[in-house]
């Protein structure tokens, strides 16, 4: 007769699987069991490799896009679930943190450049408007949901619970397609946006 505890990792096993399948199709509520199952455990992990809170909850919300995105990727008759998203989880800590090193170097580059270099006022503009034109051709590849999540969050000032109300979802189904929807922009737009907060600014019509 099994034991309890391994009668507990076969439950657990056959229900992350469900979650899995679920999430194929596109079932957003399973991305949400799923995170509370396993962002605790993937945010330990990912804070030991990037030492820093903010880059843990990067790490984090990227597992759960690619989850998202690549859940028919998982084959449960292959293993259990967990293994999987922690390896998904340290080999994108390990980016982020390249990532970081990277951008600082560059950062640091700029700054020597910007000491020799007066500033040009018409080549900021420029740049500015490639920016904003960026980021408008980038939210418009978003699906209809995300996108109307995300206007709604930055363009239109609402909070997270008020986007809520305003679409008749739950808190968190708000906050899932408002992150994914930043995620998103992030990985289009690289570099060109910096932290979430600079989407409204450069899509801004000024």
């Amino acid at each position: 007769m099994p034991e309890p505890s391994q009668i507990d990792r076969e439950a657990r096993r056959a229900e992350d699987a469900a979650l899995i399948a679920r999430i194929v199709d596109r079932d957003e509520r399973a991305v949400e069991a799923l995170y509370s199952r396993y962002s605790g455990p993937l945010y330990s992990l990912a804070y030991q490799v990037t030492g820093a809170e903010r880059f843990a909850q990067e790490v984090v919300q990227e597992v759960f896009v690619a989850v998202w995105n690549q859940a028919s990727r998982f084959d449960p008759t292959r293993g259990s679930l967990g293994p999987w998203l922690f390896s998904l989880a340290r080999h994108k800590a390990i980016d982020l943190v390249r990532r970081e090193q990277n951008h600082r170097k560059r950062a640091a580059a700029e700054t020597d450049m910007e000491l020799e270099v007066a500033p040009d006022d018409v080549a900021h503009e420029a740049w500015t408007n490639v920016r904003r034109e960026r980021v408008r051709e980038a939210i418009a590849q978003l699906n209809e949901i995300q996108r109307t999540a995300l206007e709604l969050a930055f363009f239109s000032g609402l909070t997270h619970v008020e986007v809520a109300e305003r679409l008749g979802i739950p808190l968190g189904t708000a906050k899932t397609r408002i992150r994914t929807a930043l995620l998103k922009l992030r990985d289009a737009l690289g570099d060109s946006v910096s932290e979430d907060e600079d989407v409204a600014d450069a899509a801004r019509v000024t």
